[in-house]
């Protein structure tokens, strides 16, 4: 098993994380183990998809779907835990960033 950074970017979700719903983009790394790119990528997005903040503020129905995608893999020889799941958000109705942490 080898270590490898997943950046992945995530379009159209419709986020209640301030208390109004907005449709917002993110970015987010993950350092994961794995024996492949490929199946680093799959723990990548599963992860996303597991995380209980991002799940529990999603207000999208299945007429509105999310989009997650893969953004760069590459090989690491260690776990950087300082940038590891961190979300930067932004609005998708205009460029503006929106500093939220999860």
């Amino acid at each position: 098993m080898r270590w490898y950074e997943v950046a992945l970017r995530g379009e159209n979700f419709l986020l209640n994380l301030t208390g109004e719903p907005e449709l917002l983009g993110f970015r987010v790394i993950h350092y994961v183990k794995a024996a492949s790119e490929e199946e680093a990528v799959r723990i990548a997005m599963i992860q996303v998809r597991k995380n209980r903040h991002l799940s529990s503020a999603l207000l999208n129905t299945p007429e509105n779907p999310t989009r997650l995608i893969r953004e760069s893999v590459r090989r690491v020889w260690w776990r950087r835990s300082g940038r590891d799941g961190r979300y930067s958000y932004w609005s998708m109705d205009d460029s503006a960033t929106i500093a939220h942490g999860t």
